[in-house]
């Protein structure tokens, strides 16, 4: 793993897969974030949220003005209470309040700020400077985790966001996919496809700059064995991690129009934690795994009705991967190997002259 220093801090620019190997040995049953990142740091670390107050090229025109049939305003609903009372203030507040808050809480030594709620990039590359520098003008912060679309990425953004790994900060790309089959992708009006999200983790691999894509279960029409074969995609797409939601039904989207109509059904809690454990079965061991659920912002939920909460959910996928003796990475296979490329059964030997 390479590693540079800002601040006192080791900050990170590939994954480590022998951290993640002596967990497996340790028993855990998939490679969670936390753990891993306090030992690849040395210390705890935790995220906080910032409102960048960026746009959304799916809402303000320039692919369409309706938005994704999921979101309601830009995410904003997904936050935390204690982050609602300084969302409108300047970065520099933002962030002190949020890191203040977090470390008396006993959250850890060192932040990680995470500029959510709209399209994190989506703005003249200058002007994302002055915002990324803000951002990082903290003694407690060493890195920014960056929400995006896999469509606003372009070679001068990676090279300003390659600027700021190269000074030593940890930076992620948190690229928001939600589903690799085009097929969903054009159901739900994301208004790109899978080509884009290919690209980006490829470009950012390139500029030491770590990926970490969003995905959804329970997308309308996307069927389960499409959900465990996403498992493998992104795996081979060369993610570094991965955050994992229900879909949510919102108020006030056209999610919940579906919903109310009788045409969208949200899956169960036991359907969700049987293909999480699938999904984690079927990803490389190797992808850290930041999030399994969701548990914020769940005031404007309409659907499901079960709790999405993360602690409920997380001991669930534990239990059926116990159950099952198995743990992230174990059916992950791509095709036959070398020792397998032996027919079980011997060709008929055709008579000569026939």
């Amino acid at each position: 793993m390479l590693t540079g220093e800002i601040r006192g801090s080791v900050t990170e620019r590939q994954i480590n897969k022998a951290v993640i190997d002596q967990m497996y040995a340790e028993g855990f049953l998939y490679a969670k974030y936390g753990a891993y990142a306090r030992r690849t740091h040395g210390f705890k670390i935790f995220k906080v949220p910032m409102n960048g107050g960026f746009t959304c090229p799916n809402w303000d025109g320039r692919i369409s003005s309706e938005g994704c049939i999921y979101c309601p305003d830009f995410a904003r609903q997904f936050t935390y209470e204690s982050f609602r009372c300084v969302i409108s203030k300047d970065i520099r507040a933002q962030v002190a309040h949020q890191i203040d808050y977090y470390k008396k809480k006993g959250a850890g030594k060192k932040a990680i700020v995470y500029i959510a709620f709209g399209t994190n990039t989506y703005a003249p590359v200058e002007d994302l400077r002055k915002i990324y520098d803000a951002t990082l003008d903290h003694p407690d912060v060493i890195g920014l985790s960056i929400g995006t679309r896999p469509d606003c990425l372009p070679p001068e953004v990676l090279d300003l966001l390659a600027e700021y790994v190269d000074e030593g900060y940890e930076i992620w790309v948190e690229i928001g996919q939600q589903s690799v089959h085009y097929h969903t992708t054009e159901s739900t009006h994301r208004g790109h496809g899978s080509a884009e999200f290919f690209r980006a983790v490829r470009e950012c691999r390139k500029k030491n700059i770590l990926s970490m894509v969003f995905l959804i279960m329970g997308l309308p029409y996307e069927t389960p064995s499409e959900m465990v074969e996403t498992a493998r995609i992104v795996s081979e797409a060369g993610v570094d991690a991965l955050k994992l939601y229900p879909l949510l039904v919102m108020h006030n989207t056209k999610l919940s129009v579906d919903y109310y109509s009788g045409r969208y059904r949200p899956i169960s809690l036991t359907e969700y934690a049987s293909i999480i454990a699938d999904f984690l079965e079927n990803l490389s061991p190797h992808v850290v795994v930041q999030r399994i659920s969701k548990d914020c912002g769940l005031d404007g939920k309409v659907a499901p009705e079960w709790d999405t909460h993360r602690f409920l959910v997380g001991p669930m996928v534990d239990k059926i991967l116990t159950l099952r003796g198995t743990r992230q990475g174990c059916r992950y296979k791509m095709g036959l190997s070398a020792d397998e490329l032996l027919p079980l059964q011997k060709a008929s030997v055709v008579p000569e002259g026939l």
